[in-house]
């Protein structure tokens, strides 16, 4: 009976350790190594040689861009799945490299039958765009004009809300409509010096990282640059600058696009794309590189919508002949054009964008391959009133010493009478932002204090202390003295 006990527990462990062996092999061989890539390379052929292609976004299966070809049209891409050029000029190609051999892309220019467009007395896009830009080149706001402004930045990661930013107050348009460097290089801001913005009401959530912990507003390294990040709310402003000053519908860079007449649910458009040959020389000015739509109104006289797809940023505070101009940002600019008291104005600017590569502009979090940081803004514009001379100076400084730093109190009888975050958007922003601290909790813990800190944990001197109370009566005084003029445009 003994040896037939101890024969049963023997067959017991050796099943025990059979099992065990068969979820261990089985695990060992279910685990995925490191993905094997290869590279692609992206070519045109324009009839008479085959040019690289650089810049263009490579997109997934689920119509996001997750790759950008470099200056030289290469990319390096994953094995195991397709990818998708997509285009409104080339024709729709499938990607998929092998570990072994460069993969050369050839791009076709698309060949769209369309019916016959024909706007006013225009047959060739090119003579309507040359139009289309003298009238709104005479008619776009060329003065010094205070409105007042509402909109919203998120920051996303892997899918998920990492940070929320939402404000209404005034915006000082300079009415500044030529281009020099470092037009926007005070106070490190996104297009601060050409559009003024001055928080009257504002909330904002904590700065979260994917690991679920708090992080402060801007971090600078050194040693790992790739580490460093600056948070600033509504970089569509320095984007749309540099559609201002280098679009499609801007005089002097009318040479460095192709147009196309299209339609688009039955509304007439015009596509439009930066000219393959000057897309990697990077001494023009050039400040966005991609292509888009412009939406026409029904008389064709007017630009009503404009949209940009680029996949590549020059730096507009950088000279022409600078080096490293060039940012890795990805995105969709969309502006919505207004017109009143004879002059054209933006209504509506949105930006969704992505930041590539460790050499970025002001990324809101460090850079990290594979999880690139996103943004999604939108700006609304409204109520713009001419400025007197005299008023310009003063105000345009009071607003930039401010800036988005007003540290008004958080105001939540404000903020029950409505938002411009739709309510799907703001149920996700809710749910991801909310789990370790309510929404409303970190609008109160903001409530008052400044987006970016002086200090970052050094020792302050008394004289530093002084300093800091004179700057925040400045600020508390210029948001006083302005709120009765929001007021009044509201």
């Amino acid at each position: 009976m003994v040896d037939s006990m101890k024969k049963v527990e023997k067959f017991r462990k050796l099943l025990l350790l059979f099992f065990l062996s068969f979820i261990l092999i089985n695990k060992a061989y279910s685990q995925k190594g490191p993905v094997p890539t290869g590279k692609a390379q992206l070519f045109f052929n324009d009839g008479k040689s085959i040019l690289p292609i650089p810049y263009m976004p490579i997109f997934n299966e689920a119509g996001e861009v997750e790759f950008l070809a470099d200056i030289d049209g290469l990319i390096e891409l994953p094995t195991d799945r397709l990818f998708y050029v997509r285009s409104q000029f080339y024709t729709d190609t499938v990607v998929q490299v092998r570990t072994d051999s460069l993969t050369k892309i050839i791009l076709e220019y698309k060949d769209v039958a369309l019916n016959p467009v024909e706007i006013k007395y225009f047959k060739d896009p090119r003579d309507q765009i040359k139009y289309l830009s003298k009238s709104i080149n005479s008619d776009y706001v060329s003065s010094p004009h205070l409105g007042v402004f509402s909109g919203y930045s998120i920051v996303n990661q892997q899918g998920k809300v990492l940070g929320y930013f939402e404000a209404a107050g005034l915006s000082l348009l300079s009415g500044n409509k030529k281009w020099k460097p470092w037009d926007f290089a005070v106070n490190n801001s996104s297009g601060e010096t050409y559009n003024h913005l001055l928080p009257m009401e504002l909330r904002r959530s904590h700065h979260w990282n994917l690991a679920g912990d708090t992080i402060p507003s801007s971090y600078h390294d050194e040693k790992n640059p790739q580490n460093s990040y600056g948070l600033l709310p509504f970089y569509c402003r320095e984007f749309y600058r540099a559609l201002e000053v280098s679009g499609p519908l801007d005089e002097k860079s009318i040479k460095y696009y192709d147009f196309r007449y299209g339609d688009e649910v039955g509304n007439d458009v015009i596509y439009f794309n930066i000219k393959d040959q000057f897309k990697a020389d990077d001494k023009l000015p050039i400040f966005l590189i991609g292509e888009g739509v412009i939406y026409l109104s029904n008389s064709g006289d007017m630009v009503e919508r404009f949209t940009f797809n680029f996949s590549s940023y020059r730096y507009l505070n950088f000279e022409l002949k600078r080096d490293l101009r060039n940012r890795g940002i990805s995105g969709i600019l969309t502006v919505v054009y207004d017109r009143y008291d004879g002059k054209i104005f933006p209504k509506e600017i949105e930006l969704e964008a992505k930041f590539f590569e460790s050499r970025n502009l002001f990324r809101p979090r460090s850079f990290d391959p594979g999880n690139e940081a996103s943004i999604k803004e939108k700006l609304y514009l409204t109520n713009y009133q001419p400025l007197a001379k005299d008023d310009v100076q003063n105000l345009a400084q009071a607003m930039n010493r401010v800036g988005l730093e007003s540290m008004v109190p958080y105001n939540s009888s404000y903020w029950r009478l409505g938002t411009k975050v739709s309510d799907k958007d703001f149920r996700k922003i809710q749910s991801d932002l909310g789990r370790i601290i309510s929404l409303e909790k970190q609008f109160l813990a903001n409530s008052g204090k400044r987006l970016h800190p002086w200090y970052n944990g050094e020792t302050i001197s008394s004289s530093d202390e002084e300093m800091n109370k004179r700057r925040i009566k400045y600020t508390l005084d210029v948001v006083t003295s302005l709120r009765s003029k929001w007021d009044e445009l509201n």
